[in-house]
Order: C-alpha cells, then structure tokens, then sequence
C-alpha cells in the first residue's frame, strides 16, 4: 500500500469513528474490529498517558503494565506534542479522576458500583 492509499484508509477509518453517535455503536464497533489482543494493546497506551499526567515515572509505568519503554515515550511526545490538543484530554482526564474519589466516598449500591472496573462495565450496560 502506497502512502496515498494508507493516507486514505486511515482517513476512512477516522471518517467512520466519527460517525457513531452513541457510546454503545462506539462499543460494538470498536468490540467487532478489534481482536482481544489488540483492544488490550489500545486500552494499555491510554493507561500509560493517564498514568503520566498522574505524574507517575517512566520505570514505574513500564513495570505496572508491563509496556515498553517506546511505548511510554510515544505516549509522553503524544501528551507533549506543540499543538496542545492534549490539554482538552488532560482536563477531561482529571475531571475523571475527581468524579472518581467523589464516587469512592458514596455509599455504593451494588457490587458492580464498588469497583471501578465493574462500574465500567455497568456504564457500557445503561
């Protein structure tokens, strides 16, 4: 595939994800086109970058998720990069994490409220 062509196939890609309108077609869509693997592989870069604007260090980061060291400064040059399109992401990132101990200091109804991962899986539910 020449440049053009990939130019092409990612604008697509990019094209098609814009085009969902709820978190449920987001969910299937990207659930159908990814394989375990793969959404794992997705999933471990955005905790990197969550992890690095929670301050936490290169060495730490590679041991807890086990990535490697590209990884985290691929993810680091994204979060720094000159345009600055990362602080929309940074703020929305903390306003996350502020909701979060909010949430931890509620009494919680169920088991799947108690763990951040199980409420995860209760939002792709509602």
């Amino acid at each position: 595939m020449n440049k053009e062509e990939r130019y092409k196939a990612i604008g697509n890609f990019f094209n098609v994800i814009s085009n969902l309108k709820s978190k449920k077609e987001i969910t299937d869509f990207f659930v159908g086109l990814f394989t375990p693997g793969e959404a794992l592989m997705m999933a471990r870069r955005i905790q990197v970058a969550q992890m690095l604007v929670d301050n936490e260090s290169y060495e730490s980061i590679c041991k807890k998720l086990r990535v490697s060291t590209q990884t985290v400064v691929k993810a680091d040059q994204w979060l720094h990069k000159g345009n600055r399109d990362y602080e929309k992401w940074i703020e929305n990132r903390l306003k996350i994490k502020q909701q979060e101990k909010k949430y931890k200091n509620q009494n919680h109804q169920s088991l799947l409220d108690r763990y951040a991962h199980h409420r995860f899986l209760k939002d792709l539910l509602k």
